[in-house]
């Protein structure tokens, strides 16, 4: 993923020694975190607002052992947990320092429409609107959604001051209705690893012919590939260099562009 907001949380928990585990079933100490989070000023880096609150727990008398263990279970459970996930990526795009993303469109997306006849575009994942607000003056009729809803407000407020038209959702990808055969593009950059479940729903959504452009960091041995194999690739790279996100240090990065064929072939 991006190198994604979870990515540089989990590179956090890593190195206080720690390996992923499951949330926290303690409802109580969850809420406690969320009230804690919500107070804290925005930041515009994970690693500014995950090191506090290891130091609160010590503060009130746990070992720093025990700190990092509540903390893991803590911050991966809000990662997921929507109410968490919604108060985490408000407190990064509310931020006024200098962000850790790119705020100009992917260049991956720029290049692949290029010469391409505007239509009807998905953002997953859309952030502050960077590719979705780039498509909309590009005349392409574009929907994006984020769980943030302080992304979707600057998003809104953006395509209002070109005077474009953007479709804006407060969602995660868990709540969105995709639909069948209705998009010409979708663009998934710097969110997460696309899972086959994913590649699955974008092929349905997808009008015979219609693209995917995905952009990511990758942590592991597998590509996109292995889940976008009904898909004909027309542009693929595992390279290491700088993304889009934390772009002052190099990682692993992939980028995909893959076609729904305008003929397919039923796999039975």
């Amino acid at each position: 993923m991006r190198l994604s907001f979870w990515h540089t949380a989990a590179a956090l928990l890593l190195a206080f020694g720690l390996t992923a585990q499951s949330p926290s079933s303690d409802e109580q100490s969850f809420q406690q975190f969320l009230e804690w989070l919500s107070t804290r000023p925005p930041a515009s880096r994970p690693t500014d607002l995950v090191p506090p609150y290891r130091r609160e727990l010590i503060k009130h008398g746990l070992s720093e052992q025990e700190a990092d263990r509540q903390v893991a279970k803590l911050w991966q459970r809000a990662y997921r947990d929507p109410e968490g996930s919604r108060i985490l990526w408000n407190k990064l795009y509310a931020a006024k320092d200098a962000p850790i993303f790119v705020a100009r469109p992917s260049a991956l997306l720029m290049r692949t429409i290029d010469g391409i006849p505007p239509g009807k575009a998905l953002d997953v994942g859309m952030g502050q609107g960077r590719n979705a607000v780039f498509l909309a003056t590009q005349r392409w009729n574009v929907t994006g959604f984020d769980p943030s809803d302080e992304a979707v407000r600057i998003a809104r407020q953006s395509a209002e001051r070109l005077g474009i038209n953007l479709k804006a959702v407060i969602a995660r990808d868990d709540q969105f209705a995709f639909g069948m055969e209705q998009w010409d593009l979708i663009v998934m950059t710097f969110v997460r690893t696309p899972t086959r479940d994913d590649a699955d729903k974008f092929w349905k959504a997808l009008k015979p012919g219609g693209i995917v452009v995905y952009e990511d960091g990758a942590d592991d041995d597998h590509t996109v590939l292995d889940v976008f194999h009904r898909f004909r690739i027309r542009f693929f790279e595992d390279v290491d260099d700088r993304g889009d996100w934390n772009p002052q240090v190099v990682n692993r990065h992939q980028r995909l562009v893959a076609e729904k064929p305008k003929e397919t072939i039923d796999p039975r």
